[in-house]
């Protein structure tokens, strides 16, 4: 029997012959406790954001108490000059502490024991997401424009529409009463009220940044415990990201256009539009300059750039972004309030990822299929490597580009750690690969995936189906080996029904299905259910097989002498591969894939000391500020704010992620991974960690099943699965698994082109009620176009 992969984030299930423990017992209840207890602190955060704006509302909450916060400054204790000063210290305690704190206990939740849900709490749990999941309609227009409106995401948005007004509200509101008070008292303003309000419309536009920079960055770290508090999987979360991305740049361009619109008015456009803290302590030119960064990233976020231009996409990503946040703290010194939260969870992704980014591996095994259109690649995962997840591996070739990182999805991991990724060829970077492939050139390849993904929720399902569309398959057929797995190894959970239905453009796709898969569904259980659909336009024929192979011989003169037995590590006598100047840290030795974090707990390390190194590099930065204003204060002069406010911030910038990166990176990711590769490198090393050359080009479906016309065959049997020609009705097959099971809770799970998934996610939609009776069709997006 095959040795089970764990993953690192989630606890060994509790057997089905062994009673559980009490602490296993209680496990569900101390997990439910702990999500309620962050999700409390997030709802309070929220509460917090609704006490009218900044300061006022703080302290009339808290009083006289908020006085008490903020570290004396031990130079300026007899001036009283606080660093962090008392509102400082309130942001960085409910700001950052519900983030980071959540982050640790979602750590310690993932490690309890696996044990059964109380029937009450599974139906409760149900219920709730069946509700929060419901698509409103009208169903077509939503999926088509939003990719979905749930009423979760409804309750979202409500939530930013309601905090931004009534920030901006109450913000106009105090303009009013400050402005009634100075005409009742006769002192005439500089410019019309008419103006004023028009500049103050512009101000608070741009204090509503506050909330919507802060909403907008928490979704996007991997490492976000919002996953797993709310069930949504990754692609759910990014959409999040992009309402809030479009959010923010409308409400910033409100903000900028709006200045532009009353210095054009009073005449002075050009004076203040070039203003680098000259006029006035907010730096003007640099707020524009942040603009400007924000709305090319903006522009080149929009779809069509995604899917026609990913290089330039994901360049302007960083790249604006980066200017976008700098400019805007030289802008405005506080802009770390809203910035550092969200940025804290995305460093903990950085770091790790900057870690296992240093290490060179190399392919294990690769393959290109007989239409040199697909290229499969597998690459070794280090025994240091528990698991891995179902979603992403980001992958670089320095052979082809030292800068260009490509998400892939990881279509089957073996109880060994072997990773199978299959690259579609699209542009450049992609045809270069084929050509190094089939030219077999040992390459170097540099590569990360996150420690652990969201939790399996096929693993709880009553009842699964899966709908599958061409290469997209790859992401839930990893669903289906892990379903099948489990089910071999006598695990307690798992759905007592799957079904399957794949569809594709090219027969010969269906080669890639896993033996064990293919031999589950002709099992006489009738486990599961496989249904494959050809929607080519060419008629299978029988000699179909022999023409790809027959053609793949111009892909690779040798052929393939490994088989579905790909040779991965140092053979015995064989010298390790070395790739000279294929790290930035010189380890150029190909050793298998390294992980990001080697356990939960060396992943609460970093994110501790990720936080804590933000939090050390925010009170270094500002320390200079509290040094100017203790020297200023002892000479009975006012701090010089247009010569050295623009500063702070530009320093402010840099010290938080030279903190929050360098700390944790230094003490944490390098200097263990140092220590890793000079035991795995050096002479007598017993580990089998370093890799040699991989031998030759294979055609992929030598890995899996063998295509005979109309049939799906196991190689070596005489069983087949039937190839239907058409396209599926998905409400059919979800009507039909639903009324020969009985089940009141089915999993969908879809991967495939946007024509596909919209249309199984539609049906799904049709057939769901809010409440009341029926089968609830639970919809889960795979993968898809970022």
């Amino acid at each position: 029997m095959a040795t089970a992969v764990m993953d690192p984030g989630l606890a060994p299930e509790v057997s089905a012959r062994q009673p559980p423990s009490l602490p296993a017992k209680c496990s569900p209840y101390a997990r439910t406790f702990i999500k309620l207890l962050v999700g409390s602190s997030l709802l309070f955060t929220v509460y917090i954001w609704c006490q009218r704006m900044f300061y006022e509302g703080f302290e009339r909450i808290f009083g006289e108490g908020m006085k008490s916060m903020g570290i004396m400054y031990p130079y300026g204790a007899a001036y009283d000059i606080k660093n962090p000063d008392q509102y400082d210290a309130f942001y960085i305690l409910f700001l950052w502490m519900p983030l980071g704190g959540g982050a640790l206990l979602t750590i310690l939740a993932q490690r309890l024991p696996n044990h059964t849900k109380p029937l009450w709490m599974k139906r409760t749990q149900a219920l709730g997401r069946r509700v929060m999941q419901y698509q409103l309609p009208p169903h077509g227009f939503w999926i088509k424009q939003t990719g979905g409106m749930s009423v979760l995401d409804v309750l979202f948005l409500a939530t930013v529409v309601m905090l931004n007004t009534i920030w901006f509200v109450v913000g106009m509101t105090n303009f009013n009463k400050r402005y009634a008070a100075v005409a009742s008292s006769g002192i005439k303003t500089a410019h019309p009220v008419s103006q004023l309000r028009l500049e103050y419309a512009g101000l608070y536009f741009g204090v509503l940044l506050f909330i919507d920079i802060w909403l907008l960055l928490i979704p996007v770290p991997q490492s976000s415990y919002l996953h797993e508090l709310t069930g949504l999987d990754y692609h759910q979360m990014i959409r999040w990201h992009r309402w809030m991305g479009h959010i923010t740049m409308i409400v910033t361009s409100l903000h900028g256009i709006l200045y532009y619109i009353f210095w054009g008015i009073t005449h002075d456009f050009w004076h203040e539009f070039s203003d680098w803290s000259t006029l006035h302590y907010i730096n003007n030119l640099a707020g524009s300059i942040s603009w400007f960064f924000g709305l090319a990233l903006w522009l080149t976020s929009m779809e069509w750039c995604r899917r026609g231009f990913w290089k330039i996409y994901y360049h302007f990503h960083m790249v604006g972004f980066v200017g976008f946040m700098l400019f805007a703290y030289i802008h405005y010194p506080g802009s770390w309030i809203y910035f550092t939260p969200g940025l804290m969870l995305w460093c903990v992704d950085l770091v790790m990822r900057s870690g296992a980014f240093a290490n060179t591996t190399t392919v294990a095994n690769c393959g290109v299929n007989a239409t040199e259109d697909v290229v499969t690649l597998q690459i070794q995962g280090s025994q240091r490597m528990r698991g891995c997840p179902l979603h992403d591996i980001y992958v670089l070739l320095p052979s082809i580009s030292r800068w260009q990182w490509h998400p892939f999805t990881i279509s089957q991991q073996s109880a060994d750690g072997m990773l199978t990724v299959r690259i579609k060829k699209y542009g450049n970077w992609s045809s270069s690969l084929l050509n190094k492939l089939k030219n077999r050139e040992s390459m170097a390849i540099r590569a990360s995936c996150p420690p652990y993904g969201g939790p399996h929720q096929w693993r709880q399902d009553e009842v699964v189906v899966v709908l599958a569309g061409g290469i997209a398959s790859t992401a839930v057929l990893r669903v289906l080996s892990d379903l099948v797995a489990r089910r071999a190894q006598g695990k307690a959970t798992g759905p007592h029904r799957v079904f399957f239905v794949w569809a594709a453009r090219h027969a010969v796709e269906f080669c890639v299905m896993d033996l064990a898969v293919a031999g589950a569904s002709l099992n006489s259980d009738g486990w599961l259910s496989t249904s494959l659909f050809y929607t080519g336009k060419e008629p299978l024929r029988a000699s179909d097989l022999h023409e790809k192979l027959d053609s793949l011989e111009k892909v690779s003169s040798r052929g393939s002498e490994s088989g579905s037995e790909p040779r991965a590590g140092a053979d015995a006598g064989a010298k390790p591969l070395t790739f000279p100047r294929a790290s930035p840290f010189w380890w150029n030795r190909a050793r298998k894939l390294q992980p990001q974090a080697t356990g939960p707990l060396h992943l609460a390390i970093i994110t501790a000391l990720t936080f804590f190194g933000g939090f050390v590099g925010q009170f270094v930065t500002y320390s200079w500020y509290a040094e100017m204003a203790t020297h200023y204060t002892s000479i009975g002069s006012s701090y010089p704010y247009l010569e050295y406010y623009w500063r702070q911030g530009a320093l402010s910038a840099f010290g938080v992620m030279v903190g929050a990166l360098g700390l944790p990176f230094l003490t944490a990711v390098f200097l263990p991974g140092l220590y890793r590769y000079w035991r795995d490198t050096r002479v007598g090393s017993s580990n089998n960690e370093q890799m040699a050359a991989f031998e030759g080009v294979w055609d992929p479906s030598s890995m899996g099943c063998e295509l005979a016309g109309d049939q799906l065959m196991i190689p070596g049997t005489d069983l087949g699965i039937p190839i239907s020609s058409g396209r599926p009705d998905f409400a059919a097959v979800l009507q039909a698994a639903a009324k020969e099971t009985g089940a009141k809770h089915v999993g969908v799970y879809v991967a495939g082109p946007d024509t596909l998934s919209n249309s199984a996610h539609s049906s799904v939609c049709q057939l769901n009620k809010v409440l009341g009776g029926g089968t609830y069709f639970d919809f889960h997006k795979m993968a898809g176009f970022l």
